[in-house]
């Protein structure tokens, strides 16, 4: 992956990406444990890179919106009643 330069690519979009959460990269990093320090050493330039010492600091300073303000749910659980009547609301709107 670290020789793939589209692959690179799209990581580069992700960590420039304001409107992409950190977690996203924290899943591939978890995904990809045996590639993670090659990938970032070649899309960074640093050959010296290593996610488990470097990796947050990376995240922090890229994803400093992210980091700005509590986290919010991304998923948040409607009980039955609540969805009907959202359901009734959206139906008045349209």
């Amino acid at each position: 992956m670290a020789r793939d330069r589209t692959h690179l690519s799209r990581l580069r979009e992700y960590l420039n990406d304001n409107s992409v959460s950190p977690m996203v990269i924290r899943r591939l990093v978890q995904r990809h444990p045996e590639n993670t320090d090659s990938v970032f050493r070649a899309l960074l330039r640093k050959p010296t890179f290593a996610w488990e010492r470097d990796g947050e600091e990376l995240l922090r300073r890229r994803k400093a919106m992210h980091f700005a303000h509590e986290p919010w749910p991304s998923v948040t659980p409607v009980g039955a009643r609540l969805a009907e009547l959202l359901r009734r609301q959206e139906r008045k709107r349209i």
